[in-house]
């Protein structure tokens, strides 16, 4: 028989509200809260571990759930599940998981795509940006200058779950820049006084580029340690766009040229 929890006060419930909010306990623990089937499965088949899961059976089907996942499961009730569930549409899921250390290795391969996030802080931009490389088949994003907890779970729900099919790693400017050198790869800056066009550029070779964060834009030491600073042409009467929007038309540029075969 499956453990079941009908109390707000309960123990677990009180830390699965508390991991869900916590940045310092989720660092602490090295556990994270992830809600919903599709975000779940993609953890799973990406090798996180997930240490148990919390099911509302009045909204999923509890057979289904203990086929799909070889978890702990802990049956809860509609008021709890109102308590630790943070989406107005659930899957009456959610799941306590063990964070991934990830290893810095790259293929050996003609042309990889690394892409650094400098210094950005919006949960919601990451999500976006996770999302595209998703699509773009970046092979490694690299976290500069971090401001936001990777395993906030506006991170996780923005990303639709990509943040579990990515390789990302958390370096300082200095360890990113001598990694990129070693590994012979060209570093590409968006940088909004850049003279160059993204689409004056070859990206033929393995490529980075470096998104800054959404006040700032890029560091002084990225705009200094580049091979190229470029930008996206703009035709209207703004300057900048979004930085994930930004990093997506970058990211798809380098596809392009590349015939999507990279």
């Amino acid at each position: 028989m499956n453990k079941r929890i009908t109390s707000l006060d309960n123990r677990e419930i009180k830390n699965v509200i508390k991991l869900t909010n916590k940045s310092k306990l989720r660092n602490e623990t090295r556990l994270f809260v992830i809600e919903g089937l599709r975000e779940l499965q993609m953890a799973h088949s990406n090798g996180f571990i997930i240490k148990k899961i919390f099911c509302n059976t009045n909204i999923a089907n509890l057979e289904i759930v203990k086929s799909v996942f070889n978890s702990e499961i802990i049956e809860v009730n509609n008021d709890v599940y109102s308590k630790i569930s943070f989406r107005n549409s659930t899957e009456g899921l959610v799941g306590i998981v063990k964070q991934k250390d990830q290893n810095i290795e790259l293929l050996a391969k003609k042309n990889n795509l690394v892409i650094i996030l400098d210094g950005i802080e919006k949960p919601g931009n990451i999500g976006a940006i996770l999302r595209s490389c998703d699509a773009s088949n970046v092979d490694l994003i690299i976290i500069n200058s971090q401001k936001c907890d990777l395993y906030n779970p506006n991170v996780i729900r923005s990303s639709l779950g990509t943040i579990f099919s990515q390789k990302i790693i958390s370096l300082d400017n200095k360890s990113t820049l001598d990694f990129l050198k070693k590994n012979d790869i060209k570093v590409y800056a968006t940088y909004l006084n850049a003279k160059k066009s993204i689409q004056s550029v070859n990206y033929n070779s393995s490529s980075a580029i470096i998104v800054g964060s959404e006040n700032l834009g890029i560091s002084k030491f990225w705009i200094n340690n580049s091979d190229e600073l470029i930008k996206i042409p703009m035709l209207g009467s703004i300057d900048s766009l979004n930085v994930s929007v930004s990093a997506a038309i970058v990211l798809y540029e380098i596809n392009r040229q590349n015939r999507f075969n990279r």
